[in-house]
């Protein structure tokens, strides 16, 4: 990073919150960064809630912020399906898109002007002359295993599938539970096939991050507590990264790593970074 941070790109879970409940230190060091004047980016590789759900959730734990502020791997998932759809040339052809997800995959494609059904609605339409075009596949705490045999018949189909983000767990109070990755890998495992996966540490997440944000990599830090997805996506991006030791990774995790693989700081929580903004 050269001189003074001018962005945060801040994860959410193990960073901001665990479930509903406040990691130490999150709010007031968000806060001391507005009051900086430091621009804050919320991306969460939880693709099950919309912009606005997120930044209500925010609000819970004592950190103020917009729906515009948000950045979630769904959105991410649907701006690549729209490049997608261009490049093909479809713009004009309203391709079926599912969802197969929470309410925030659903909305991401329908605010980038898809089509898009749920996998419900896929089933009511079983029969019509009218394929699905692509997939994309998010995290939902409500989804049945019938869900994953639609997206099972849509990859089988020939569609494009999109999975927004492949960690194989998520925090919660009580400890660790499957995430999304284990989610897709139930899906590959019965079609044998591969998605396109654009979440962290993939390079569209930070591509578009970077994109709101309207600034080069070197004024902006990456803070998150996953290693294998925040730290290695930021690095990979070029974004400067700050490890907080709130949720998944360890001290110890980081400094076994190979130097060029490690993040520039690590920080016990939000506010001990307070020297890279002020």
């Amino acid at each position: 990073m050269t001189g003074r941070c001018e962005a945060l790109i801040v994860d959410l879970d193990g960073v901001v919150y665990t479930g509903g409940e406040r990691c130490p230190g999150a709010a007031e060091g968000l806060q001391d960064a507005r009051a900086a004047g430091v621009a804050l980016l919320f991306m969460t590789n939880n693709a099950s809630r919309t912009p606005a759900q997120v930044a209500e959730h925010l609000g819970s734990v004592g950190v103020q912020a917009a729906g515009e502020e948000v950045l979630t791997s769904s959105q991410v998932g649907a701006a690549h399906l729209a490049q997608l759809r261009r490049e093909e040339g479809l713009e004009d052809a309203d391709p079926l898109v599912l969802a197969v997800g929470g309410p925030g995959v659903l909305d991401a494609l329908r605010d980038e002007g898809f089509s898009a059904v749920t996998a419900a609605e896929a089933r009511e339409a079983e029969g019509t002359d009218r394929p699905v075009w692509a997939l994309l596949q998010g995290y939902g705490p409500q989804m049945m295993v019938r869900d994953l045999h639609e997206a099972a018949h849509a990859v089988n189909a020939g569609a494009h599938w999109v999975a927004t983000n492949t960690d194989a767990t998520l925090p919660t109070p009580r400890g660790p539970v499957p995430g999304n990755g284990a989610l897709v890998a139930a899906v590959a495992h019965g079609t044998g096939a591969t998605p396109v996966v654009v979440g962290k540490p993939h390079p569209p997440a930070y591509r578009i991050a970077l994109q709101r944000l309207g600034l080069p990599a070197d004024r902006v830090l990456a803070v998150g507590d996953r290693l294998d997805t925040d730290i290695d996506g930021a690095l990979e991006a070029g974004v400067p990264a700050a490890l907080v030791l709130t949720g998944v990774s360890t001290q110890e995790e980081a400094d076994a790593r190979p130097e060029e693989r490690r993040p520039q700081h690590v920080a016990a929580t939000l506010p001990d970074l307070a020297h890279l903004w002020r």
